[in-house]
C-alpha cells in the first residue's frame, strides 16, 4: 500500500521536475542567446542601443540550481551515468540490495539538503534578503531549491522500494 501510494506521488513529481527543468533550461538558453545578440547590437551601435536583459547573469545563475536539482530528480528512474565493474557481476538479489542502499543514500542526502535550504529560506525571509540585481526575495529561491530536494527525496524513495538493480549507476 505504501509503495503504491509512493508510486502515485512520485510519478507526477517526476513529471513536474522534468517540466520545470525543461522550462528553466529553455529560458536560460533564450536569455543567454538574446544577450549575446543584444551585445553585438550594443557594440555595433557604439553603445547607443542597449537591448540586453537586466540581471541576465543573476537569472541564469539561480535557474541553474533549479535545472540541476530537476535533472537529478528526473534522472533517477533511468539511472545516472556510472560504471561499476563489481556490481554488474553480482547475482540479482545482492544487486537489488545495492541499488536500494544507493537510493536510500540519495534520500538521506536530499532530505538533508532540503532541510538546509529550508533553513536558509526562513533565515533570508527573516532578514528580508534580496538578490543583488533584480531585488527578488532570496527566500523564494531557497524555498524552490528545498522543494526540488524534497522531490528528489520522494523519487529516490520510490526507487529505493522498487529498484531491481538494473539502473545504469549499478552496471
Amino acid at each position: 500500500m505504501f509503495v503504491t501510494l509512493l508510486r502515485r506521488i512520485a510519478g507526477p513529481v517526476e513529471t513536474a521536475c522534468l517540466l520545470l527543468g525543461g522550462l528553466c533550461l529553455f529560458y536560460m538558453v533564450f536569455v543567454v542567446a538574446f544577450n549575446v545578440l543584444a551585445r553585438i547590437v550594443f557594440d555595433a551601435t557604439g553603445t547607443a542601443v542597449n537591448l540586453m536583459i537586466p540581471g541576465a547573469i543573476e537569472q541564469v545563475s539561480y535557474l541553474l540550481g533549479i535545472v540541476a536539482f530537476a535533472a537529478l530528480a528526473a534522472s533517477l528512474k533511468e539511472g545516472m551515468i556510472a560504471v561499476d565493474f563489481l556490481v554488474e557481476r553480482l547475482p540479482a538479489l545482492p544487486r537489488a540490495m545495492v541499488a536500494r542502499f544507493w537510493f536510500l543514500g540519495v534520500v538521506a542526502l536530499a532530505v538533508v539538503l532540503a532541510w538546509l535550504f529550508w533553513e536558509d529560506a526562513v533565515a533570508t525571509h527573516a532578514r528580508s534578503e534580496q538578490t543583488q540585481d533584480l531585488r527578488l526575495p532570496m527566500y523564494l529561491i531557497y524555498g524552490l531549491y528545498a522543494l526540488q530536494c524534497l522531490a528528489l527525496a520522494v523519487i529516490a524513495l520510490r526507487e529505493a522500494f522498487t529498484a531491481e538493480g538494473h539502473h545504469a549507476e549499478l552496471l
